[in-house]
């Protein structure tokens, strides 16, 4: 508050007064006064228990609640591909799981359903599709 900074602006310069008094060699005024004035900060908010967050803990705090709420909508972003997935038939399913999920590569697919390359790619692209115009909706 203005009173509060007031106060403390006040007791700064009674004590560069009182060290000007003692006879105290202070070479630079301004040093002195922020100094004693960050002090009397401290103890005013010490005494208060009032707790101060530097700049960059505030950023990091406000980045990890970003980190959160990205986490968040991942994981509902992820729950929606899932539902989209279980609403595929089951070559579809079995093809983008194979695809996007094992990594395996198209001829490897293609062999293991016994299908060609083409028709592997063809039911990857229409898997996709169906999975697109669910998750759009």
């Amino acid at each position: 508050s203005e009173l509060v900074a007031q106060d403390i602006a006040s007791e700064a310069f009674s004590r560069l007064w009182v060290q000007i008094k003692k006879g105290a060699e202070i070479k630079n005024p301004q040093a002195f006064l922020y100094k004693v004035t960050r002090n009397l900060l401290i103890d005013y908010y010490r005494k208060r228990k009032i707790n101060i967050v530097s700049l960059d803990e505030l950023t990091f705090m406000e980045d990890k609640a970003l980190n959160i709420e990205d986490d968040i909508y991942k994981k509902d972003d992820l729950n929606q591909v899932k539902v989209g997935l279980a609403s595929l038939n089951d070559n579809y399913r079995q093809v983008i799981s194979l695809y996007y999920i094992e990594q395996e590569s198209i001829s490897d697919i293609a062999k293991s359903l016994g299908k060609s390359e083409g028709a592997t790619r063809v039911l990857l692209h229409r898997g996709m599709k169906k999975l697109k115009k669910h998750l759009e909706s």
